[in-house]
C-alpha cells in the first residue's frame, strides 16, 4: 500500500520538476548565410565551423540574422526552394529538439537587379553587385538578409511587420535631405524596416513570452555621405522601444500595431548595428533609453564587450558592439556572455623570416592585411574558428521568467 501510494507522488514530484520557466537563448549573426552555402554545408568550411561553435550549446531557441529566404530562381535557376533554408540549416546543425521556427523574407533586395540572364550577383560587396542592389533596403538578392529562430516551444502566435510605411510610425520624418547611393532621392512612402520585425509569442509552461525578433540596418553610410541609415538605425529601434514599453520620443499612433502589455513577459534579440556607447549615433542615444526602461542580458558592458570584429588577426582588429538581449523587468537573468574564442596571440610581423618561429600547442597561423602587406601571427584554434563563422560573435543568455 505504502509503496502503491508512495509511486503517484513520486511522479508527481518528477513532472513538476520536469516544468521548468528557464529559457536558453543563443543569438548567432552568420555573415552572408545564403542559399549556396546552406545547400553545401557539408563540404563548406564556415558552416562546419558555425557547427563547431552551436553544437557547444544545449539552446532552447536559436535566432539566426543575415540567413537568405529561399525563393525559386534566386540567385539562378538551379535554386527552386520557397522557405526551406531554416529547416536545411536545421538538419545540419542536427537540433532535433526545436521543432518550432519563425522565417520570413526580409525586404531586403527585393528590388535588386539581375544579370542580363536573369540571374543575380552572387558577390554582395563587390562593385558591380553593389551598383545592381537594392537602393531602398540593399541587398544583391530578394530575401538576403533575412532573420530566423528556431524554437523549442509551441509557437501562439506571430506578428511580422514588414510593410509600415516609416511615415506612419513618424509622419515628421523630412527625406529630402538623404539620397540612394546611385544620388536618386528616396521614395516617400519607404518601408520602416529594410529587413522586418517579428513578434513570436511561445507557451513557456502556460506562460506567453513574447520573442521578439530585429536586424536593423546598420548605423554607418558604406560611402554614401547622404544616407539615411543613421537615422533609419534610430527609427527603428525606437519602434522597438515604443513596442517594448509603450513610449518613446515620439507620439507613435498606429490602429493596426499596439505595443505589449506593461505585464507582458519579452525577450528581444538581434543585430541592433549601433554601439550602446557611441556619442554620435542617434540610434545609441535610443538604445540606452531603451535599455533604462528594460533589462541589458550584459550586466557590465566593459573593454571586451564587442560582438563584431573587422580586420581579425591583426594587432588592433576593429571591435564594435552591436548585437544584443532586452528583456522585461518581469524575467531573471540566470547567466548571459558574449561568446569569445581565447584571444591569445603571438604576432609575427610581415617578413618573409617568421616561419621559423615555433608554432605553440594549440595555435595555428594565420594571415592579415597591414598598409598594404600581408602579415602573420599565430593565433589560438578557437579564434581562427570563430573567425571562419562569421564576423559577430554569438551571444548567450539563460533566462528564468518570474
Amino acid at each position: 500500500m505504502l509503496k502503491l501510494l508512495f509511486l503517484p507522488l513520486f511522479l508527481t514530484t518528477i513532472s513538476c520538476m520536469a516544468q521548468t520557466d528557464e529559457i536558453k537563448l543563443l543569438h548567432f549573426n552568420i555573415k552572408e548565410l545564403d542559399s549556396k552555402k546552406i545547400n553545401n554545408a557539408a563540404s563548406n568550411s564556415q558552416m562546419v565551423a558555425v557547427k563547431s561553435i552551436i553544437d557547444q550549446f544545449d539552446a532552447d531557441i536559436i535566432s539566426f540574422n543575415e540567413i537568405q529566404y529561399d525563393m525559386p530562381n534566386v540567385p539562378d535557376s538551379s535554386y527552386n526552394t520557397k522557405g526551406q533554408n531554416l529547416q536545411k540549416l536545421k538538419s545540419f546543425l542536427n537540433l532535433k529538439k526545436l521543432n518550432e521556427e519563425s522565417f520570413n523574407i526580409a525586404n531586403t533586395g527585393l528590388n535588386a537587379k539581375t544579370k542580363a540572364d536573369g540571374t543575380y550577383y552572387l558577390k554582395p560587396n563587390s562593385a558591380e553587385a553593389r551598383s545592381n542592389a537594392d537602393q531602398v533596403n540593399f541587398g544583391t538578392v530578394p530575401g538576403q538578409y533575412s532573420t530566423g529562430a528556431l524554437l523549442k516551444y509551441k509557437k501562439i502566435n506571430e506578428i511580422v511587420i514588414d510593410n509600415l510605411k516609416w511615415k506612419d510610425f513618424n509622419p515628421n520624418i523630412n527625406l529630402q535631405n538623404f539620397a540612394t547611393a546611385s544620388g536618386e532621392p528616396l521614395p516617400d512612402d519607404m518601408e520602416l524596416f529594410d529587413k522586418n520585425f517579428t513578434d513570436v509569442v511561445l507557451d513557456v509552461n502556460g506562460k506567453e513570452l513574447h520573442l521578439i525578433l530585429l536586424h536593423t540596418v546598420p548605423a554607418y553610410h558604406f560611402g554614401n555621405q547622404k544616407s539615411v541609415n543613421y537615422i533609419r538605425n534610430a527609427e527603428q529601434l525606437k519602434f522597438l522601444e515604443w513596442y517594448l514599453t509603450g513610449s518613446t520620443d515620439i507620439k507613435v499612433d498606429l490602429p493596426n500595431i499596439k505595443p505589449l502589455k506593461k505585464d507582458a513577459y519579452f525577450v528581444a534579440v538581434g543585430d541592433w548595428n549601433t554601439e550602446y556607447s557611441n556619442t554620435t549615433n542617434p540610434g545609441s542615444i535610443v538604445l540606452r533609453r531603451m535599455f533604462s526602461k528594460t533589462q541589458l542580458w550584459l550586466k557590465d558592458i566593459g573593454d571586451l564587450s564587442f560582438t563584431n570584429e573587422g580586420n581579425a588577426y591583426s594587432k588592433k582588429p576593429f571591435r564594435l558592439m552591436l548585437d544584443y538581449i532586452a528583456y522585461s523587468k518581469n524575467i531573471e537573468i540566470i547567466n548571459s556572455k558574449i561568446v569569445h574564442p581565447k584571444f591569445d596571440h603571438f604576432d609575427l610581423g610581415c617578413s618573409k623570416e617568421t616561419n621559423n618561429i615555433k608554432k605553440p600547442q594549440d595555435f595555428v597561423i594565420v594571415e592579415y592585411k597591414e598598409k598594404g602587406k600581408i602579415c602573420k601571427a599565430y593565433v589560438h584554434k578557437s579564434y581562427k574558428l570563430f573567425v571562419e563563422a562569421s564576423d559577430h560573435y554569438p551571444i548567450w543568455g539563460h533566462f528564468k521568467l518570474k
